[in-house]
């Protein structure tokens, strides 16, 4: 790329950034929101200004146009059901992959990359121990695995997951004894739930899905749970890396029973 290519390129990127963090603040203020999007604007003309010397100025047009738009549906009352809140994101995620698309327009092509991945590994101790998952890292050439022992599956709750994205984690494993081994009866049923609805919210804020699983471990069945956190970190290798704004996520909302 030449210099106005990075150039653009970086601004791209900003407005990308920008609309992680504008999808976060929904969930804490409407002072968040209006920070976020000012500082989106500011990407977005810098976008365009950039793009000044181009005859075809269609891009700028179509990203400031979108943006404008954010701006409007947000003074209109404030967002204030869910159906609005909705809206909004989808709109969001609109100018997140038009900014995706035109980086690509000009030459910059999303690749795996080779870097070591960062995966949290939650477990309920009653069928697995912290011998049994240590050196699962050093396995997968030195990959970075932490592990939380839990009494129960079910002990984890939704702001623990979103926490550990938050703190840098490129996937997050819950390993459950199977819902007939269980023996807090629900405990497994739980940790389903929370995981799926993670696993939504990060689908719903353009994050795409497969960072979040469960898996069921049997009783005797440590080496069969290894070896599938292994190809779930294999797995998300696949997927481009996010970064989460730490502590965007109101902690008090998804509750799930």
């Amino acid at each position: 790329m030449n210099e106005i290519e990075q150039t653009l390129d970086k601004c791209l990127m900003a407005i990308g950034a920008d609309c992680q963090r504008l999808l976060f603040a929904l969930q804490q203020s409407p002072e968040a929101v209006w920070n976020e999007i000012l500082r989106m604007e500011s990407a977005g003309h810098a976008f365009h200004e950039t793009c000044s010397g181009f005859q075809d100025k269609s891009a700028a047009h179509e990203i400031m146009t979108l943006i404008g738009a954010l701006r409007v549906q947000m003074a209109k009352d404030g967002l204030m059901d869910r159906e609005e809140r909705a809206a909004f994101r989808k709109a969001v995620s609109a100018i997140k992959s038009c900014a995706n698309q035109l980086r690509n327009l000009f030459g910059v092509k999303s690749t795996v990359s080779n870097r070591r991945l960062k995966t949290y590994v939650f477990y309920c101790s009653n069928h697995l121990d912290a011998g049994r998952l240590a050196g699962l890292g050093e396995e997968m050439g030195g990959e970075t695995v932490k592990t939380i022992g839990l009494p129960c599956s079910g002990k984890v709750d939704v702001p623990y997951l979103v926490k550990a994205l938050e703190t840098g984690a490129d996937g997050v494993v819950v390993v459950a004894c199977k819902k007939s081994e269980c023996r807090h009866f629900e405990g497994s049923l739980r940790a389903h739930k929370r995981v799926e609805a993670v696993e939504s919210l990060l689908e719903e804020i353009g994050f795409g899905a497969g960072r979040m699983a469960v898996i069921e471990c049997a009783k005797d069945g440590a080496g069969q749970a290894c070896k599938e956190i292994k190809q779930f970190i294999e797995q998300v290798r696949n997927l481009s890396p996010i970064q989460i704004p730490g502590g965007a996520v109101n902690k008090q909302e998804p509750r799930v029973a």
